[in-house]
């Protein structure tokens, strides 16, 4: 049985766009993004590391660092946005996948839980003006 972990890392001050209807649109896809997250390359609360170099490193080190990932292991998760009336607190730091606590997987209790969890489906970065942008389904 493969064990997984979370990795929980909570970003402040983000832009959040729920665009399932103009991606699809604009796409022509159906699977298009369902919602945009964008996350200022400022003052973030810990250092962005590459997938691969990400994987290599020793569990206390991933503590001290993000990654992200589209290859459906990384989620994220909107805690507070006013227009949606949505203020909770998710777990973050490290937890380790229980099958017996979360059967069907962490991220589906979260999605269950708390709802507005998406599943990390692309990663943009961007220079210009410095951010990340990640879309979810």
């Amino acid at each position: 049985m493969e064990t997984e972990t979370y990795f929980g890392t909570r970003f402040d001050n983000v832009r959040i766009e729920l665009t399932q209807g103009a991606n699809q649109k604009a796409s022509g896809m159906e699977n298009a993004s369902v919602c945009v997250v964008k996350i200022p390359n400022v003052n973030l609360p810990k250092p962005y590391k590459a997938p691969e170099v990400w994987n290599d490193l020793t569990t206390d080190e991933m503590l001290e660092s993000f990654t992200l990932d589209t290859e459906g292991k990384n989620f994220f998760v909107i805690v507070k946005k006013a227009e949606l009336g949505i203020d909770i607190d998710v777990p973050v730091g490290l937890i380790d996948q229980d099958e017996t606590k979360y059967p069907g997987g962490f991220f589906e209790h979260i999605k269950t839980k708390y709802g507005y969890a998406f599943s990390v489906d692309t990663v943009d970065v961007y220079t210009l003006i410095p951010r990340f942008e990640i879309g979810g389904r």
